[in-house]
């Protein structure tokens, strides 16, 4: 019998086939999202009918939605979040679970620097202006001279510290795993704990997973100890900052700006989006060209190995 294989993750083989044809050439019938964009529950069940695996993107792989796809046997996820999977669920089911880490970490990285960069010298709201026919230059600040504070130096936290030291930034970080102090000290990263960080950076820019104790860690106590004047970003996940408060220390004065990639309910319509003061993206991290391509492989080998009953490469589960 032909394996059917659902493709819900979007995009996926947009930019390059090449992962496609990888599942086609396995003997895979492909199911494959027709919405483009993320799936709700209702929509992930009927595209996980007959499936045994299926290429994830951040919808939500829970109990009642694993209890409504009997065939499933593997989640392949594309990315480095595992928020949106049920493992306990998964594994009580003996569904594996297979991740791509560091394939999305540089463009995500690399993103959370952009964004930082662009809150600093206003480039949203300039552009903004000019094509108003306004021509209002935005007074910023530089980064060099200036302490960055990044929180959780994992894969992405590390890159981003390793982006911002030729700016001359002071670098502090935090971490619950105190395995990252070598890595803190090959990238100039001074540890400290998460209330000292908040209390002396000029900007903060978040890169922990979600999880019970990161949820709602950025509310209205952290960003009040946070530097009147200093700068937030998030590329992690939206529920690690209480939008709310945001939006009130934002009111307030309290902070000179945020910029987001991510928000706890998504596609984000929100009052943050009304504010000047606020740079806005759409979960774009992992969208460049190179890191979907490597994510969408790796999720794709992923798939092919498993149908071909060799260990799954990256598993979580």
């Amino acid at each position: 019998m032909i394996p059917r294989v659902a493709v819900a993750s979007h995009p996926f083989g947009e930019g390059d086939d090449a992962p496609l044809r990888l599942l086609r050439e396995a003997g895979a019938e492909l199911v494959v999202n027709p919405v483009r964009r993320k799936l709700r529950p209702d929509e992930l069940v009927e595209l996980l009918a007959g499936a045994v695996a299926v290429v994830a993107g951040t919808e939500a792989y829970d109990a009642a939605v694993l209890d409504r796809a009997p065939g499933l046997r593997l989640v392949a996820r594309t990315g480095v979040g595992l928020d949106n999977v049920d493992l306990d669920a998964c594994r009580a089911r003996g569904v594996a679970v297979t991740w791509t880490p560091e394939a999305p970490s540089d463009s995500a990285a690399e993103l959370a620097v952009g964004l930082l960069l662009a809150l600093a010298r206003h480039v949203p709201a300039a552009d903004r202006l000019v094509r108003e026919g306004r021509w209002e230059r935005k007074v910023g600040v530089l980064l060099r001279g200036r302490t960055v504070g990044v929180v959780g130096l994992g894969r992405i936290g590390a890159r981003v510290a390793r982006l911002l030291r030729p700016f001359g930034c002071r670098l502090l970080g935090t971490d619950v795993d105190p395995a990252v102090a070598a890595r803190a000290a090959d990238l100039g990263v001074t540890l400290v704990g998460l209330d000292e960080l908040l209390a002396a950076s000029d900007a903060v820019t978040l890169h922990v997973p979600l999880t019970a104790a990161t949820r709602g860690l950025i509310g209205a106590r952290a960003l009040g100890l946070m530097r009147p004047g200093a700068l937030l970003v998030n590329t992690a996940r939206g529920e690690v900052v209480d939008e709310a408060a945001l939006l009130a220390a934002l009111e307030a004065g309290r902070l000179e700006g945020a910029a987001l990639d991510v928000f706890a309910e998504e596609p984000y319509a929100g009052p943050l989006a009304g504010r000047d003061d606020v740079v806005l993206a759409c979960h774009m991290g992992s969208c460049t060209r190179e890191g979907r391509l490597a994510m969408e492989l790796g999720a794709a080998r992923a798939v092919v190995g498993w149908l071909r009953g060799e260990p799954a490469g990256e598993r979580v589960v």
